[in-house]
């Protein structure tokens, strides 16, 4: 996908530039990358405050986490699974070792 990024600061990508060439990749890979990074960094932080030990051990089984409006909804087998439960509440948290791993989509916030 192409896409046009306005207003970047010439000094930063020149950098980005160069860094992506010594690492051996393109810079789409390196931003790439960061946007992940950033993501994955920005939903981390939200979720730090999941307390919940049933949450994370779904998340160590492999399953796709999900945590609602306050409270442990449970751990899904699959993602489809996850997101129609999800749509039911207001906010969610959802997590699961295969998005750590690179595996399907990212964390997020729903």
């Amino acid at each position: 996908m192409k896409v046009l990024i306005k207003d970047v600061d010439e000094k930063l990508y020149r950098m980005l530039k160069a860094k992506a060439s010594i690492e051996g990749i393109s810079v789409s890979e390196a931003v790439n990358e960061a946007i992940k990074l950033w993501l994955l960094n920005k939903d981390l932080d939200r979720m730090m405050v999941i307390k919940s030990k049933e949450f994370w051990d779904a998340v160590n089984e492999g399953k796709y986490a999900l945590f609602c409006d306050g409270n442990l909804i449970g751990g899904f087998e699959s993602e489809e699974d996850m997101i129609k439960e999800a749509k039911k509440y207001k906010k969610c948290y959802a997590l699961s070792k295969k998005w750590l791993t690179g595996e399907g989509e990212l964390p997020g916030v729903f």
